[in-house]
């Protein structure tokens, strides 16, 4: 039992690293979560082929939190105003570069929003749950993207709804129960695009991983990654916007390794983001 404690007082310091880091990503009380689980999940189109085609495809293969949902689209959004809705959308950050139109928040965020009523501009108190994306994404990034964002909201959905009671909702406890599968990350090769690694020590990126990790010109390995669920790597990715730069490290199966969250613009991998990994995958291994 002790060692259990120890295990997750260090889990929840290591997922801790920045200032106002909030690695569950969500903030209800209980009793939102479990209306939320018997509600029935609109899942918004836009004006976007490629969008809701991607949409489409992630929800119908991954969504299975709760079951029921549908497609509508944002200009027929009238007749679901009343009754056990909830909501998913898309919300762009300031400054991302998507050139579909889609959605925003007023606590500015990038990637996949949950809200328990519509609004094309969501507040805090519209937002059940959210999953980080990319802030730039063309015609052939949705799909993957998508995929990790459903994927992510399932799981966080699938922690918060186990919680006993609000005090199970809290910041502290959720992120101690990050991540699912303990053992996740172990003997699985990192892959990061190059130009988001920033290593200026004398020891390189591959020695203090382990050699476990792989460097790539562009994204488009992580991409098939995560299209194909490969179970050999994890990848890591980051979401900026406004205030903040999230970074995360990810499986292919959207379960949430790392987090951390730094000022807007700090976004590259770095030699102590590494060295946390490191720490963490050993503590993985902690019986």
């Amino acid at each position: 039992m002790k060692k259990q404690t120890r295990y997750l007082i260090s889990l929840f310091c290591l997922l801790l690293l920045g200032s106002n880091a909030i690695a569950q990503f969500g903030n209800k009380k209980k009793a939102d979560i479990d209306k939320f689980k018997d509600s029935r999940l609109v899942v918004v189109l836009f004006s976007d082929s490629t969008y809701n085609a991607a949409i489409r495809f992630a929800v119908e293969r991954y969504w299975n939190f709760n079951g029921a949902f549908l497609f509508v689209y944002d200009t027929a959004l009238k007749a679901y105003s009343k009754g056990d809705y909830s909501f998913l959308v898309f919300s762009k950050a300031k400054g991302a570069k998507i050139k579909a139109k889609l959605c925003s928040a007023e606590p500015d965020f990038n990637g996949l929003l949950v809200l328990n009523k519509f609004k094309k501009r969501a507040t805090e108190l519209e937002i059940l749950g959210k999953a980080y994306c990319s802030n730039s994404i063309d015609t052939f990034d949705w799909q993957s993207e998508l995929i990790r964002g459903v994927q992510l909201l399932n799981n966080y959905f699938g922690i918060a709804a186990e919680a006993k009671g609000d005090k199970e909702m809290s910041e502290s406890f959720l992120q101690s129960r990050y991540p699912n599968d303990k053992g996740a990350m172990i003997g699985k090769k990192l892959l990061i695009e190059g130009s988001s690694l920033e290593v200026k020590g004398k020891v390189d990126a591959a020695t203090l991983l382990d050699g476990e990790i792989e460097e790539l010109e562009n994204e488009e390995a992580i991409q098939k990654s995560i299209v194909g669920q490969d179970a050999a790597v994890i990848h890591y990715f980051y979401s900026n916007d406004e205030k903040n730069c999230n970074k995360l490290v990810v499986t292919s199966d959207g379960q949430l390794m790392y987090f951390k969250q730094e000022s807007a613009g700090k976004c590259k991998c770095t030699e102590n983001d590494l060295k946390q990994l490191k720490k963490f995958k050993d503590k993985s291994q902690i019986e």
